[in-house]
């Protein structure tokens, strides 16, 4: 949808964050350069595939129907010039998007590609189809014609003329099943190939002859050229994705096509489906039938079904003409939705014997598949024995998972396009549910981006793969052509013992590795450019039995650094690259060494030296020269068991075994003593400790095996304090990151801010890699055996050109990981992964909850996925939401949000979960790590019911009381009738103030009327209304008469799914009595608005002596109106986006399911009746929402310069609306 200018009350759409419903990668004839087409809503966005941005335009395709695919013409979408003579008006791309289909022409494409304008109109009009359009392709001979497969196994032909015009033909089909999947290949000038997947399972593979395509007319039916070839059945489920290969040759010299086809049975299934293979079939059916087609047609289609399941069992083959499955396999944790061959297969004249296909599920992963074809001349038996005889070859296949790629958060991918990318992998690009537009791949000859699983070699390594040294293959590695380096005397070639292995390693650079043996021996590794190893045995003067390596610091090791060996006589040994000195005692702590931390690199390194059983330890500083240290002692508790160290600032901060933290700080005497030690959590050790770059703030980040990263500041313990006599540590950020269950280490990518935050850890028996600031997987399930294995692990510096930038950049995702697996030393190596994102995403669920901050300046969302994120929104500049937290603690799905101001966000869920988040800056400065919010949570709702499965389906939170820290008044709707207050500090936590039943429908929405009552809506249509508890007082009495409503009104006919609630300016109310608008929105498709009036002072209860004695009403709702069809559907979402001052009109936005915004002016609402008569509602503006399922509507105000007609600015009364659903839009709303 266009982005016109607004006027007042009028809609303006700002920015769209919505899966991505479909790829294609053009090539522009004129620059010879690829950009990438993404269906976003009804538009077609443009961006460069290869410079990782957005184009700057996009072509307005469709008025109010979302883009469902994107197919470009032959000579645009392969290589580089292709298609350059075409005519400019001819269609090059092709759309469409339920029944609508338009193609665009060149000319229009490349007014994007090349000048970045948006195109107002499709160069050539749309159409309207009679059925759901599930594919399309354009005509490889540039003659303008189109064919389109439909949702009932129908192809339509189009033609497009030079003029602009575009005319649809007669549908033609063999049969009608109702299908979930299909795709068309032009096999011939007049024919096209149909693979349709159908709802029960089945695969019809028929041709479609399109001799008068374009001349109208034409009957549907098995006639006008529908041959049917196979009816393939095999799949246990719908069929979600067919796909047909290019022509294949193989080394027998026949030519194959193949059909790859994905099942909700979660199976990838490769059929061989070459015509010839039907051809005694057709000749049978022409003897049979009348002209030839009829008893082909029969023959085939007999077994197909166009409604009911059945029993899908693949047919044996009964003779040559029989289509088999070649090869099937189960991928993916859910279902799979659709399946490409790799567009690089050879062409018919070449062969090949691998084919390598990919698939894209549910489980918003992209998962590589190589298909092994083994063909076997035909044999007959003759006299017993098999003997070769002519004919067509037997083909065997093999169908094998190679990777995958994780990209996308939440679920479902929804579309991709593929190109071939030279003689490597293609490049692939992804859309999912979450928004997210990422490219793989296209590395032109460099291994998979992610982890080869079946790739463990012997004696290399290779980029993208584990290589596995044995012992005795490293020994002879060592020795293989040079003089032993070993010291001791012995054979340097064979072990010393069956047990000897590897168990120990570290890394000394980006090209060095040092790995140790239980026996004391010591190996560097050296890594070429190819990623191979070639290992040397270093010289030891004597024998030291058991080694112990450094730890190096986080974040890529830098080349020139040092590592230190000890031994368990006390004995330290510093290796330095490049390593040609033998090694020599460098220094001698008092003790078996037991472990050794890295605290600074640089001309003079340090590292702590701790020792077993001892209440010290002692922090060694290397000279300039290498050749001497000084050690400085540090005291330690008894039993502390240190397992990280950290320099933060002019402190020391270590890590135990217990999951204490304690920092020290250096006395007079010139050593370090304990200021302070914090138990974060028992029983569970800190892996790391990474201090963070901050002008304003000493903080740390802390990783644990619980799973979860911590930021703490090391601040003083008093505000006067600035000497920082007394310390204390405040945590300022937690969270468990979903990509495993114990984080290891912690480290930033790139070399200048702002830098992406990189997290290891371990997922069951796996290592994994985690981008926290993008939320991807960048290594992902390294299969090493789990924690309890010896390894190490250093994150490779940025390769020369990417310029340093964070992983998105293709810079920061280069990784080695070392391990022991059974004795032998397996290393992994990975290189900066070929991969980028095109535009970032958000939620892969759908939202259910959203809501503004105080300053507008973030917004906090909640979906079915259980992830709240917290956006940005600066003013100013580029208007687009940014990411900049996901709280991952909610265990069901998240039904509401409320802001406190800037600094506290709160949310209930699932199983009565209710969290209250405190929310911080760390800093906004160009040097500081993390510039961005911490976030922690601060509290957690325990009051449960004695089930806790009810839903706290809403809540309102008011000021309890304005001293620091502050005090909430917080009331929870339940879906059990129940509607509850509590008081709630961080002291004391929540306190019960009064509970409520309502009857036996379930509240729905509730909000607080001032400070006196409380308003709530429910199921059955109907608001109630009742006083609310003092926070001084105690929790009332469940059946005394305070807590009965004070008003129930019926509203709506059916649920109140929506609800909002604003105060009435004093000058428009009663002077003794304060006034609400109350606005509804309900299940009935209707708008309801009322006023609400609360009396200043409520009067006194009738004496108790009074049968049914009740408090006289003090509440009254009046002026009620109801819009019975605000909407074509139900009415989700409702917000008041300006009051009147002098209260007498009002603006408010709805939102539905119908996929409509809509603006309303309310008049008539006035306590006085002011306004001109009786309530109504006045339909001010209308607008088509790309957001299905609009579950969240959020407005907050803002003042925006716009720029008048003459040049000058003036200042306009803005306010932003947020629709959220299965995707998100911001609009903007003119309230002047």
């Amino acid at each position: 949808m266009s982005c016109e200018p607004a006027d007042a009350g009028r809609l303006r759409r700002e920015s769209v964050l919505n899966p991505v419903t479909a790829l294609a990668f053009y090539t522009s004839p004129a620059d010879g350069r690829q950009y990438l087409l993404a269906g976003e809503d009804a538009d077609v966005e443009v961006y460069d595939a290869r410079a990782a941005r957005r184009r700057g335009g996009r072509l307005a395709v469709f008025r109010d129907q979302a883009v469902h695919g994107i197919a470009v013409a032959a000579g645009h979408g392969a290589s580089p010039g292709a298609g350059a003579g075409a005519g400019g008006a001819l269609p090059a791309v092709l759309v469409w998007g339920g029944h609508a289909v338009a193609v665009l022409s060149r000319d229009a494409i490349e007014a994007v590609v090349v000048g970045g304008a948006p195109g107002q109109a499709p160069a050539v009009a749309a159409a309207r189809a009679p059925d759901w359009i599930l594919d399309g392709r354009i005509s490889p001979l540039g003659d303008g014609r189109v064919a389109l497969l439909t949702a009932h196994n129908e192809v339509i032909a189009a033609r497009a003329d030079r003029r602009g015009g575009l005319v649809l033909g007669g549908a033609r089909s063999p049969s009608r099943p109702i299908l979930y999947a299909g795709t068309l290949a032009w096999s011939s000038a007049d024919h096209v190939l149909v693979a349709a997947g159908t709802v029960f399972g089945e695969i019809i593979v028929w041709r479609c002859g399109l001799a008068e395509a374009g001349r109208g007319g034409g009957e549907t039916g098995q006639g006008g050229g529908c041959e049917v070839l196979h009816v393939l059945a095999g799949h246990e489920g719908s069929i979600f994705g067919v796909r047909f290969s290019p022509e294949i040759r193989i080394p027998t010299g026949e030519t194959l096509r193949l059909l790859a086809s994905c099942s909700d049975d979660r199976t990838i299934r490769v059929w061989d489906v070459t015509e010839r293979r039907a051809e005694s079939a057709r000749q049978r059916g022409e003897n049979s039938g009348a002209g030839g087609v009829r008893g082909g047609y029969e023959s085939h289609i007999s077994d197909a079904r166009e409604t009911g399941f059945g029993r899908n069992v693949e047919a044996p083959p009964r003779d040559d003409d029989s289509t088999r499955c070649l090869a099937a396999a189960m991928g993916h944790a859910s279902r799979i939705w659709q399946v490409e061959f790799q567009p690089s297969q050879p062409s018919s004249s070449q062969t090949a014997n691998t084919i390598d296909l990919y698939s894209f599920g549910e489980d918003a992963t992209t998962q590589k598949w190589s298909l092994l074809l083994d063909p076997q001349p035909p044999t007959a038996t003759e006299l017993g024995v098999e003997k070769a005889v002519p004919g067509r070859a037997r083909i065997a296949a093999r169908l094998t998972h190679q990777s995958t790629f994780a990209n996308h958060s939440g679920k479902h991918i929804w579309s991709h396009a593929m190109v071939a990318a030279g003689s490597g992998d293609p490049l692939i690009a992804t859309g999912g549910a979450d928004g997210k537009i990422a490219t793989i791949g296209g590395s032109g000859g460099s291994r998979d981006a992610s982890v080869d699983n079946t790739s463990y070699r012997g004696g290399g390594g290779g980029r993208g793969g584990v290589a596995a040294w044995p012992l005795a293959d490293v020994l002879r590695s060592c020795h293989s052509g040079n003089p032993p380096v070993s010291s001791r005397g012995k054979p340097g070639g064979t072990p010393k013992n069956a047990k000897e292995g590897f168990n120990r390693y570290t890394f000394v650079s980006e090209r060095r590795l040092l790995a140790a043996t239980n026996s004391g021996r010591v190996f560097v590794g050296t890594f070429d450019d190819a990623d191979d190893l070639s290992w040397a045995e270093l010289a030891l003067p004597d024998e030291i039995g058991q080694v112990v390596f450094s730890h190096a610091l986080p974040g890529a090791v830098e080349a020139g650094s040092v590592a230190l060996i000890g031994a368990a006589n006390g004995d330290i040994y510093a290796y330095a690259e490049p390593g040609s000195r033998p090694l020599e005692v460098l220094t001698r702590v008092d003790g078996k060494v037991a472990d050794i931390f890295c605290l600074s690199n640089g001309a003079c390194p340090q590292f702590l030296v701790t020792m077993l059983r001892s209440a010290r330890a002692v922090i060694v500083q290397i000279d300039a020269e290498g050749s001497d240290a000084e050690h400085v002692q540090v005291a330690l508790e008894a039993g502390f068991m240190v397992t990280a160290a950290a320099f933060a600032r002019e402190h020391l901060a270590l890590g135990s075994r217990k999951g204490v933290l304690a920092v020290f700080r250096r006395g007079e005497d010139g050593n370090y003593a304990r200021t302070l030690a914090l138990e974060v959590h028992p029983d569970e050790a800190i892996t790391s400790i990474l201090p963070l770059r901050s002008r304003a703030r000493n903080c740390i980040l802390t990783t644990y095996r619980d799973g979860k990263y911590r930021i703490h500041e090391i601040a003083a313990a008093a505000a006067d304090d600035r000497d920082g006599a007394a310390l204390q540590l405040q945590l300022l950020h937690e969270t468990s990151p979903p990509f495993a269950s114990s984080v290891e280490g912690a480290w930033f990518a790139g070399a200048a801010g702002p830098r992406d935050l990189m997290l290891c850890g371990f997922r069951s028996n796996s290592f994994l890699v985690w981008n926290e600031t993008r939320r991807r997987e960048v290594v992902a399930a390294v299969d090493c055996g789990g924690a309890s294995r010896s390894y190490a692990w250093a994150p490779l510096p940025p390769a020369a050109g990417t310029g340093g930038g964070g992983s998105g950049d293709g810079g920061g995702d280069g990784f080695r990981f070392a391990f022991t697996k059974a004795g032998r030393a397996h290393v992994f190596s990975r290189r900066p992964a070929p991969r980028t994102t095109l535009r970032e995403g958000g939620h892969g669920r759908e939202i259910k909850a959203a809501s503004a901050s105080a300053s507008g300046r973030y917004v906090a969302t909640a979906a079915e996925d259980t992830v709240i994120r917290i956006w940005e929104r600066r003013r100013g500049g580029s208007r687009r939401f940014r990411s900049v937290a996901a709280l991952e603690r909610h265990a069901a799905g998240v039904q509401a949000l409320r802001w406190r101001g800037d600094e506290y966000l709160l949310s209930s869920g699932g199983n009565e979960e209710f969290f209250v988040w405190r929310v911080r800056r760390l800093g906004d400065g160009d040097g500081d790590d993390l510039a961005g919010l911490a976030v922690v949570c601060e509290a957690v709702f325990a009051d449960r019911t004695a089930a806790g499965d009810a839903r706290i389906t809403d809540f309102d939170v008011d000021a309890a009381s304005a001293t620091a820290p502050p005090a909430f008044r917080v009331s929870m709707a339940l879906s059990n009738s129940t509607l509850q207050t509590y008081a709630y500090a961080r002291a004391t936590g929540f306190r019960l103030l009064a509970r409520r039943a309502y009857t036996g429908a379930c509240l729905t929405q509730v909000r607080h009327l001032g400070a006196s009552h409380v308003l709530a809506a429910a199921t059955d249509g109907h608001l109630a209304v009742w006083a609310l508890p003092a926070i001084g007082g105690g929790a009332d009495d469940e059946d005394g008469a305070a807590n009965r409503p004070a008003l129930v009104a019926r509203l709506h006919q059916s649920t109140i799914k929506a609800l909002d609630v604003r105060r009435v300016p004093a000058a428009a109310a009663a002077a003794a009595s304060e006034a609400y608008l109350v606005v509804t929105g309900g299940d009935d498709n209707a708008l309801g608005f009322a006023l609400a009036t609360v009396a200043a002072a409520p009067p006194a209860p009738r004496p108790p002596s009074a049968p049914g004695a009740r408090p006289r009403a003090a509440v009254a709702l009046t002026r009620r109106c109801v819009v019975r069809a605000a909407h074509a559907a139900a009415t989700t979402g409702v917000a008041i986006a300006r009051l009147g001052r002098a209260g007498d009109d009002a603006l408010v936005v709805s939102a539905s399911s119908d996929q409509r915004v809509r603006v309303w002016r309310l008049r008539g609402w006035r306590p006085d009746g002011g306004g001109g008569g009786a309530p109504r509602a006045q339909l001010l503006d209308e607008r088509y929402s790309s957001v299905a399922d609009a579950g969240a509507l959020e407005v907050f105000g803002e003042d925006s310069g716009r720029d008048r007609a003459d040049g000058r600015q003036e200042k306009a009364a803005v306010v932003v609306v947020v629709v959220a659903g299965v995707g998100m839009e911001v609009w903007e709303l003119d309230v002047r």
